[in-house]
């Protein structure tokens, strides 16, 4: 790694660890977010959010929750994580779906309980 991306990743880690340990303002719908960042020299992803949903699924993944900003009244702002560096896999979304001749038949029989009068076969085949 040379120094420019040396510094890069010095300045990143301190964005991280700048956010107040407590804030005054409750965040929106619209300025939630989560963020990803990844760090190649440690091989680490770094992730922070202020989306609940994201926190309950990164930390059902197993990823250590390294800070955790609260508001005033003691509610939780967001949280920030480390994962490793197979906590995100960027895949096709184009790739179609291979499925077996039971899991097939299994998709038919659900579909056939909702809805009898339409031809299910046609449709996976």
């Amino acid at each position: 790694m040379n120094d420019a991306e040396r510094k890069y990743v010095q300045s990143m880690k301190e964005q991280i660890s700048d956010i107040p340990e407590t804030v005054s303002d409750k965040l929106g719908r619209d300025d939630r977010e989560c963020i990803f960042v990844f760090n190649e020299a440690e091989g680490v992803w770094y992730a922070d959010s202020s989306i609940p949903k994201f926190w309950r699924r990164l930390e059902k993944k197993n990823w250590v929750c390294t800070k955790t900003v609260y508001y005033s009244d003691g509610t939780v702002c967001s949280k920030q994580f480390k994962g490793s560096k197979k906590g995100i896999t960027i895949t096709d979304p184009f790739k179609k779906r291979e499925l077996t001749d039971e899991q097939r038949q299994a998709i038919r029989d659900r579909f056939s309980k909702n809805v009898e009068e339409e031809d299910i076969e046609d449709e996976f085949e």
